[in-house]
């Protein structure tokens, strides 16, 4: 009997124990595009709340400029006409400057209120007690949400 060469005989083996790999089977491929999408799916999530955390923090440091400039503002008022800045409040998209200019872009999704409060600190370094007046500047969302709130506290003026 003549004697099969080795390759030959192992492509018989692989016949008979019904062995045979061309490819991919089904099974194979379904489990290869479910793991795609699942990253694929993982990946696009994080982007989207990467921006929405971006876009959250361009409009509270938006709120907080606006809530800047309208204490910069107030604090420029001569002290006794200081309480007539309680109760302002500019409504989403009616912000206006200093100048009575409508503030740009961003801004028109902020709304800015003012109150301010009699009161008196002490210094306990030097026992002395100030009588003066706290302005708050308080500046908010469409929802109500408040942004951004600055507290300061503006002394009377000694004569």
């Amino acid at each position: 009997m003549a004697s099969q060469h080795p390759l030959h005989s192992s492509i018989q083996a692989r016949r008979r124990s019904g062995i045979s790999r061309r490819g991919l089977t089904l099974v194979e491929s379904l489990i290869a595009a479910v793991l795609l999408v699942t990253v694929v799916t993982a990946v696009l999530g994080a982007l989207s709340a990467g921006h929405q955390h971006a876009m959250e923090a361009k409009r509270l440091i938006t709120a907080s400029l606006a809530a800047e400039q309208l204490m910069a503002q107030v604090t420029t008022t001569p002290y006794s006409q200081l309480g007539q800045w309680d109760g302002w409040d500019e409504t989403p998209g009616t912000a206006m400057n200093a100048n009575d200019e409508a503030l740009p872009g961003l801004f028109e999704l902020i709304g800015r209120r003012v109150i301010v409060r009699s009161s008196s600190e002490q210094l306990d370094e030097v026992q002395i007690i100030l009588m003066g007046s706290i302005v708050t500047i308080e500046s908010y969302g469409a929802d109500g949400r408040i942004l951004a709130r600055l507290v300061r506290f503006i002394p009377e003026p000694q004569v």
